[in-house]
């Protein structure tokens, strides 16, 4: 078991075990007499009692939603907020999230919001969300015009990752969870091995500590914080394009190889490093072609949160094989990102 502390606007711990041993005892930061477990319908088939034995002193309501991306909606976050409040809970009450990335994502906008926040645990059953999501504090429902355009910045108040839900992860999410875990490796010391090797417990603990330490400088994404969304300028639009039926993190890895062209046009990024980096952004066999035309996905970059009005702060890849944020035009982009 390896633990790992966060000092940011609320200070907590995250747990990354084998197991669920543990558990009870981190969930301990629920001082509350309520917990609301939010969770998606496939989750919930696989482990609707799996908390029952952690939450024995806390009176247990639960909100399930449909499993995917279009569940990440206003309309569902509404209604959770309206089932928090018929139930009585109070500011004292928390919220746990067991589910992947769009659960995550819409638990904690909830708590960021409800009575102006309530407490909140992560307990992330996807690989992307154990090595990315479920830490740092975003919070987000999609709207119509884009993906996470509507959210807060709610740090929770604890974090437990079990490789035990690892198990039952469909093969695709696993493949999904390693195009968040290669943006690392141009972030800090993930490596091709690492990557290559099985999931583990050290390989989580090493994404998070990277995470955890931009997020430390720069919680509110105003600096440093942007190189996190390496790969994300150009997958989340490849993402939106698909009507989300391709998974986050394989539009990632899209992003990832697009980003590595544009380096190399217009970052003097050299042949050598090209091939390097290329061979660690391909070595989980992710399919890094686009089936969208370059003017759609520059299109949706526009309305992006990163853009401004004539231009974007985009992630490129340096010759030290490392992420640098640059600001580049709208214009800049045609020709250059497919």
């Amino acid at each position: 078991m390896l633990k790992l502390s966060v000092s940011a606007s609320k200070n907590y711990d995250i747990t990354i075990s084998d197991g669920l041993s543990a558990l009870k005892d981190a969930l301990k930061v629920l001082k509350g007499d309520k917990v609301a477990v939010i969770t998606d319908d496939n989750v919930n088939a696989l482990y609707k009692t799996a908390l029952d034995e952690f939450l024995t002193d806390k009176k247990v309501f639960k909100f399930v939603v449909k499993a995917g991306e279009d569940s990440k909606n206003a309309e569902n976050y509404l209604e959770i907020l309206n089932y928090l409040a018929e139930n009585g809970f109070l500011r004292s009450d928390g919220i746990i999230a067991l589910g992947g990335g769009v659960v995550g994502d819409l638990a904690a906008f909830a708590a960021s919001t409800y009575m102006r926040g309530i407490k909140l645990f992560m307990i992330p059953t996807s690989l992307l969300s154990m090595v990315d999501s479920s830490v740092g504090g975003k919070t987000a429902i999609n709207l119509k015009t884009g993906k996470n355009l509507c959210g807060t910045f709610y740090q929770p108040d604890g974090v437990y990752i079990s490789l035990e839900f690892l198990k039952t992860l469909p093969a695709r999410e696993v493949s999904s969870g390693y195009g968040e875990i290669i943006k690392y490796a141009f972030l800090g010391d993930v490596t091709k091995e690492d990557i290559i090797n099985p999931v583990s417990e050290n390989l989580i603990y090493k994404c998070l500590k990277i995470k955890r330490d931009i997020v430390e400088s720069d919680e509110k994404e105003s600096g440093a914080r942007k190189l996190l969304n390496l790969g994300h300028t150009v997958g989340h639009a490849i993402e939106r394009l698909s009507g989300f039926t391709l998974s986050h993190g394989d539009c990632v890895a899209k992003g990832l190889y697009s980003a590595l062209k544009l380096s190399e046009k217009i970052n003097g990024l050299t042949a050598d490093k090209y091939n390097e980096a290329y061979d660690i952004i391909s070595c989980k066999n992710h399919d890094l072609s686009c089936p969208y035309q370059e003017s759609d996905i520059i299109n949706l970059i526009k309305v992006d949160k990163k853009s401004g009005a004539n231009s974007v702060d985009f992630v490129l890849i340096n010759n030290d094989l490392k992420g640098e944020i640059k600001k580049i035009g709208f214009e800049s982009l045609h020709g250059n990102i497919l």
